[in-house]
């Protein structure tokens, strides 16, 4: 999939804590549950998303070596079909290493590689301890880049308003308690909430629920969702990242 970011820029960090002190955790434009995926994206509810235009940096990663193949879907409106498209393909989960401030330590983090060969389209979802300026505010965040191919039908991701886990691929989702921001074309940031309910149920529910979703809206509005399959290496480098941060 190329290169991804590894570092929240500034203006977005600075934009999740301003949301933060707001307490805009349960936001009402956000999805609260997906929709049933046969007919997958009809009731996404999504406000315009922030443009903090800036780039992202990108240290290198160093992945851990166990991956493993799961299952993801990605199920898409489609004006011509009440009932949607569906497009299948494939998820790598692995720990890595990602730069952290300064002199400080590379830190652990959780990615899944996702991808879709037929349609030539590729995401990347990192989750990690918040550090720096936001560790106050939030306890982790959520890491979203796409890779798309040039004459994509949709124009490109215009917003991804947060991330839901749920039990199967055809549950409903659960909204984790987070803000999400746009950061710059393609590239998304979740900070999930550092509130002592929040977190233990954000920490309950992206342990314990085997699938999530990510729910999409493209750039000529229509709207889709992502779900993705955690499986046995997901749940494996999972608990072993949370071990690591409640050290």
């Amino acid at each position: 999939m190329g290169e991804v970011s590894r570092r929240a820029p500034t203006i977005a960090v600075a934009v999740i804590v301003g949301a933060i002190g707001l307490m805009i955790w349960q936001r009402p434009d956000m999805v609260a549950a997906a929709a049933p995926l046969d007919r997958p994206a009809m009731k996404l509810k999504i406000a315009d998303p922030m443009e903090p235009g800036v780039e992202p940096s990108q240290p290198p990663a160093v992945p851990d070596t166990a991956d493993a193949v799961q299952h993801a879907v990605l199920y898409e409106e489609d004006p011509n079909d009440p009932i949607g498209k569906q497009t299948t393909g494939l998820a790598v989960w692995r720990t890595e290493a990602i730069a952290s401030a300064a002199g400080a330590p590379p830190e652990l983090a959780v990615r899944a590689d996702i991808e879709f060969p037929d349609r030539q389209i590729g995401m990347t979802w990192t989750l990690r301890r918040a550090t720096d300026d936001l560790s106050s505010y939030a306890s982790h965040t959520i890491e979203i880049m796409f890779k798309l191919p040039p004459d994509f039908p949709a124009g490109g991701v215009s917003n991804v308003p947060g991330v839901l886990m749920k039990q199967s691929e055809r549950a409903r989702g659960v909204a984790l308690a987070a803000v999400a921001v746009k950061v710059t074309d393609g590239y998304f940031m979740v900070g999930l909430s550092g509130a002592p309910a929040d977190k233990a149920r954000n920490i309950e529910l992206l342990k314990q629920q085997p699938w999530l979703d990510i729910p999409i809206v493209y750039a000529d509005k229509r709207r889709a969702i992502l779900a993705v399959e955690k499986g046995a290496t997901g749940e494996r480098v999972i608990a072993q990242a949370f071990a690591e941060w409640e050290k």
